[in-house]
């Protein structure tokens, strides 16, 4: 099971198509993939307005993980571990605790964020990476 992190979903509507690329290829492989709601969020705060209809038919590919009382918890354990000496931030501590819930791996290019070694975190590919 895979929960797609936030910066690969941005990767794709810059373009690389690595991050294209490897979502069409996981929906393939698993059936389902999921996000967090923090994903939406983080997703719609940066959104243009003519981004609308692309960002809806790309949400409509996932099925969306709400944040619920268990994963607020282990979110709170997690900021309460990780806050001060990674940086950890409640988004990130919320996608972390969301995939922990789920027993979901993350796939994400931001592997600092996740310091929590029972989660298990992939990167998908290279940061930058824009091939055709």
């Amino acid at each position: 099971m895979r929960l797609i992190d936030t910066d690969v979903l941005i990767d794709h509507f810059h373009g690389v198509n690595a991050a294209t690329e490897y979502v069409a290829s996981a929906l393939l492989e698993d059936g389902e993939l999921f996000i967090s709601i923090v994903s939406v969020a983080e997703i719609l705060a940066g959104m243009r307005p003519e981004e609308r209809d692309a960002v809806e038919t790309l949400f409509s590919l996932f099925t969306i993980q709400f944040a619920d009382e268990k994963v607020a918890r282990v979110a709170g354990q997690y900021l309460n571990q990780f806050a001060r000496t990674h940086h950890l931030e409640l988004g990130d501590a919320l996608i972390a605790g969301t995939a922990k819930v789920l027993t979901a791996e993350i796939v994400t290019r931001n592997v600092k964020h996740y310091a929590m070694t029972e989660v298990a975190v992939r990167v998908p590919y290279a940061r930058g990476r824009k091939g055709n």
